[in-house]
């Protein structure tokens, strides 16, 4: 095939054929009065009331169920693990005087003791804690846990506790 050559067929006979009619155009001959103009603005000022109805009934809808949300994942620093009851009341009552924002949570599966303390929505907020929490606890470390939504939101910055 020299490359001077083109390509030449007729798709004309498998291409689809279409009717084209021309839309009927009604004018209407009614007189403007004013009683008939002020019906139509009324029937169109209706209308987003209704859907602004729908609208707010869904809204409600929507906030009751984020209400009832109260756990999200989150973060909490880990104090203490072992065995010993009296040093993860240690622990606990070490929270409490220093940090009094911050909420103990003391867990006990035969025959390990756990205790952690914060509600974290985010890792950078545990982080600033734990800085200050390894002074006392060397071993603290920052874990992904269910935390209660408004006891997050009651945790202030760890720049207050310098």
């Amino acid at each position: 095939m020299s490359s001077g050559s083109e390509y030449r067929e007729d798709l004309s006979a498998v291409r689809p054929r279409y009717e084209y009619v021309e839309p009927a155009v009604v004018t209407r001959t009614e007189p403007a009065t004013p009683a008939k103009s002020n019906n139509v603005p009324k029937a169109d000022v209706d209308k987003p009331l209704y859907v602004n109805k729908k609208l707010e009934s869904v809204l409600d809808t929507l906030a009751k169920q984020n209400k009832a949300i109260r756990y999200i994942n989150g973060f909490r620093i880990q104090i203490y693990v072992g065995n010993v009851r009296q040093e993860a009341d240690g622990a606990k009552s070490y929270i409490y005087q220093a940090f009094p924002d911050l909420n103990p949570y003391v867990s006990y599966t035969q025959p390990t003791y756990r205790v952690k303390v914060g509600d974290f929505m985010y890792r950078s907020d545990a982080e600033q804690y734990l800085d200050l929490i390894r002074e006392q606890y060397a071993s603290a470390v920052i874990l992904a846990d269910r935390v209660d939504i408004k006891r997050s939101l009651m945790v202030n910055p760890a720049s207050d506790h310098n």
